[in-house]
C-alpha cells in the first residue's frame, strides 16, 4: 500500500456562497466545494475526491458567465494549488525522472514507485515554503507527524522486507533530510 504524504496548506472559499450577487449557476458549481469539511486531515485523506470534485466545479462553472468563471477562479485558489499547480510541477520532476516500463519486475515497479513517492513529497513541500516561508517549521512537523503516524501502522516484518527505497519514505529522519535538503 503507498500513502502520499502532502504538506499542508491553509486554505478557504472566501466569500463562496455569502455574495448574494453570485449567480445560480455559480453557485450551482461551487456548493460542492463548499460542502468539503475543511481541516487538513480531511485533505490529505480525500485529495483524490477534492481535486475530482473541483475538476467537477471547473467543468461545470465553463457554462457560466465569463464573470463566474473568473469568481470561481479566485474561490479555489487555495485548491488549486494542490490539484493543479504544484501537481503538474511536481509531476514534471518526478514521473520523468522515475518512469516504470510494463516490462519491469513487480519489485522494479514497487521501488520506482517508492521514488517517485519520496520525489512527490519532497517537491510538494518545497513548492508550498517557497510560496509560504513562514511556514516551513509547521509544514515540517506536520509531514513529519504523518510520515512517523503511518510507518507506526506497518508491522515490523513487513517493513523489513520492503526494498530499500520504500523503507526510506517511511524513516521520519531520512525523509526530514530530504525536506530540508540536508541529504
Amino acid at each position: 500500500m503507498h500513502y502520499i504524504y502532502l504538506p499542508i496548506t491553509i486554505f478557504c472559499i472566501p466569500g463562496a456562497l455569502s455574495d448574494e450577487k453570485d449567480s445560480e449557476c455559480l453557485k450551482k458549481c461551487i456548493l460542492p466545494l463548499a460542502n468539503l469539511e475543511r481541516s487538513f486531515h480531511y485533505v490529505f485523506n480525500n485529495y483524490e475526491h477534492v481535486c475530482d470534485t473541483l475538476e467537477a466545479g471547473a467543468y461545470c462553472v465553463q457554462k457560466c458567465s465569463r464573470e463566474d468563471q473568473q469568481k470561481f477562479y479566485q474561490y479555489t485558489t487555495f485548491y488549486r494549488i494542490h490539484c493543479v499547480d504544484y501537481e503538474e510541477v511536481c509531476k514534471n520532476r518526478c514521473h520523468n525522472g522515475y518512469k516504470v516500463e510494463k516490462t519491469d519486475e513487480e519489485e522494479k515497479k514497487m521501488k520506482i514507485g517508492c521514488l517517485s513517492l519520496e520525489c512527490f513529497t519532497v517537491c510538494y513541500f518545497q513548492e508550498f515554503i517557497a510560496e509560504c516561508p513562514d511556514a516551513e517549521d509547521a509544514l515540517l512537523k506536520l509531514n513529519i507527524g504523518q510520515i512517523h503516524s503511518v510507518a507506526q501502522m506497518i508491522h515490523p516484518i513487513s517493513f523489513e522486507r520492503m526494498a530499500q527505497e520504500c523503507r526510506n519514505v517511511h524513516d521520519s529522519d531520512h525523509m526530514k533530510k530530504k525536506l530540508l535538503g540536508i541529504d
